[in-house]
């Protein structure tokens, strides 16, 4: 009784000393939003401590967790989400943690450990509200580690399991693609990009895609085609005008369209004259004008 009087009275003085308006994962929220992270961790390890079995203990696991990751204590904020995975296993939070978990290793740059993590996340929960963001951060660290085909494997599920999700989908094409380009294997590129165009949902990454399917017939050799394309995309998007109109002059550039090159490139310059390719661009002007003369 002595011990239920003493807990009873610390959590009155506690929620005295706070706010009496409000519960005290509300304010302590408020100091979170406020960034005010040390005072938000207070009030959530009090709450916890009080109520060790609660939607309010859990909440404030969660939320000591994000405070430390604002605070840049990555493995203390680790070690709150491994609480919530090892003591409420069989909730939201604990499917939060597995993730942010994972997405802390690769924050830190342990690639091969967030790999594992997002392994683990996807065996723990195989119909997990993160499922496909985790299959494809797993791609895209398989991806920069080099492990190209790892990575062409488990974007290629998203591509096959998950096609209403199209940003994950179009990503996927898009950097399957790109792994293709690096490979220097084109036609496989063409092929990936147009994946994306075969959708046309989003104009922003219908235009991106055919951008860089237009790149990937320009190192094809394929240049007549290449001009089609950055033509196409100038004449119909107001997305990447400026790389659309660098194609364009290269891809006339290498056809030996020397005019036509110059006169792309003169707009380029004048409608971008920060354009990072104005270099290059005041170059290949000069050499194309000594080139005419001859």
């Amino acid at each position: 009784m002595a011990n239920r009087f003493k807990i009873f009275l610390f959590f009155f003085i506690f929620l005295y000393s706070t706010i009496l308006s409000e519960d005290p994962v509300e304010q302590a929220n408020k100091y979170f939003q406020m960034g005010k992270y040390n005072e938000a961790i207070q009030i959530y390890s009090k709450v916890k401590e009080v109520y060790p079995d609660t939607d309010w203990a859990r909440i404030s696991v969660l939320m000591i967790a994000k405070s430390l990751e604002k605070l840049g204590k990555i493995e203390d904020a680790i070690d709150e989400y491994k609480i919530l995975i090892t003591k409420h296993k069989n909730t939201d939070f604990a499917e939060e943690a597995f993730f942010a978990i994972a997405r802390l290793r690769a924050a830190k740059g342990d690639v091969d450990n967030s790999i594992k993590a997002y392994e683990s996340y996807l065996k723990s929960y195989p119909a997990g509200q993160f499922k496909t963001m985790a299959l494809f951060n797993i791609a895209s660290l398989y991806k920069e580690k080099k492990r190209y085909s790892e990575a062409i494997e488990k974007y290629n599920e998203i591509l096959n399991n998950y096609p209403n999700e199209l940003w994950f989908y179009s990503w996927s094409a898009i950097n399957i693609g790109h792994i293709y380009m690096i490979k220097d294997n084109y036609d496989a590129a063409i092929e990936s990009y147009q994946r994306v165009l075969n959708v046309e949902e989003n104009k922003f990454l219908y235009t991106l895609s055919l951008l860089y399917k237009g790149q990937a017939f320009i190192e094809k050799g394929d240049y007549k085609t290449a001009v089609t394309i950055f033509q196409n995309i100038l004449k119909t998007s107001s997305y990447f005008s400026e790389e659309a109109l660098y194609g364009l002059a290269k891809a006339y550039y290498k056809s030996n369209m020397l005019v036509m090159a110059k006169e792309t490139l003169e707009t380029l310059l004048q409608l971008y004259p920060n354009t990072i390719w104005k270099n290059e661009a005041a170059v290949k002007i000069n050499n194309i004008k000594k080139r005419l003369k001859k």
